[in-house]
């Protein structure tokens, strides 16, 4: 009879070569400034927001992309009890602003149906990175706004941020994006590739920060941009949650089948692409 005990793990450590990362969970620059700016229990709010949406978007990854191969050449998909995975919730930058964002690895190990252990047949995996990114935000929005009352700006590309917080102060609180930029201007590329290319080049060294300053320096920060206290307490309380209703749910499709829909780009679209597109209207 074939164990079905995790395999070995020499030296206690795993090549990182042999880990599946998904693309890391980060919340809007709005909702990272609403955690950072907010008393304890807003920022407890939206602490638990991130988590649940993150907790959201890994189980519909592992619900719908935990494969594995099996037979020669893994011409046999067969599906697996899971993934094993660790998530890691950073608060900031590496340039010190706030930065609400969780890293999660999956181990390149999967228990299949058959008692089995295997690799992650990663094709899966990577096939359903965008819908869960756009999962991971439309669950953040529908929390946020439940538990705080904030509304959004339009969604645009699966993320919207919160409606009342100025552009100058996102603008305030995103100087690595400026570095990107500058260094993108510099070299005069504007391509994904270059900006993976400039982010890299222009990383600092990661280093301990003291929590207690940092936030009386975000405080600062903001008031010096007048928006202050009472400038965020007006941010909170204007919205609620859509209750979703026959007739809603009939404009939804009707939306996701019309000229503007699904097939507005392409000419034809699977289930990824419907909840991506629900996702993106949430």
């Amino acid at each position: 009879m074939r164990s079905s005990r995790v395999p070995e793990v020499h030296d206690g450590v795993r090549d990182a070569t042999r880990k599946r990362g998904l693309p890391r969970r980060e919340a809007p620059k709005s909702v990272s400034v609403l955690w950072a700016l907010g008393d304890p229990g807003v920022n407890l709010a939206v602490r638990d927001a991130h988590e649940h949406a993150v907790v959201a978007a890994l189980g519909f990854v592992e619900r719908n992309a935990a494969f594995t191969r099996r037979g020669a050449g893994g011409v046999e998909v067969i599906e697996t009890h899971g993934l094993l995975a660790a998530g890691f919730r950073h608060r900031t930058s590496r340039n010190g602003d706030p930065q609400l964002h969780t890293h999660v690895l999956v181990p390149n190990v999967v228990l299949g149906v058959d008692g089995r252990w295997g690799t992650l047949d990663a094709r899966h995996l990577y096939s359903h990175r965008v819908a869960a990114g756009y999962l991971y935000q439309a669950e953040l929005r529908h929390h946020l706004t439940r538990t705080l009352g904030v509304s959004w700006t339009p969604v645009e590309r699966g993320a919207a941020e919160i409606a009342g917080v100025p552009p100058v102060v996102l603008r305030a609180f995103s100087t690595r994006r400026i570095e990107i930029e500058e260094q993108l201007a510099i070299t005069g590329t504007s391509s994904a590739a270059a900006a993976r290319t400039a982010a890299v080049s222009t990383r600092r060294t990661k280093r301990e920060v003291d929590t207690t300053s940092l936030f009386a320096t975000w405080h600062a920060t903001a008031s010096s941009l007048g928006f202050g206290p009472e400038q965020l307490r007006l941010v909170l309380g204007h919205a609620a949650p859509l209750e979703l209703t026959a007739e809603h749910a009939r404009r939804v499709d009707d939306h996701l089948v019309g000229a503007s829909g699904l097939t507005e780009k392409a000419s034809t679209f699977g289930r990824v692409d419907v909840i991506r597109a629900i996702a993106n209207l949430a």
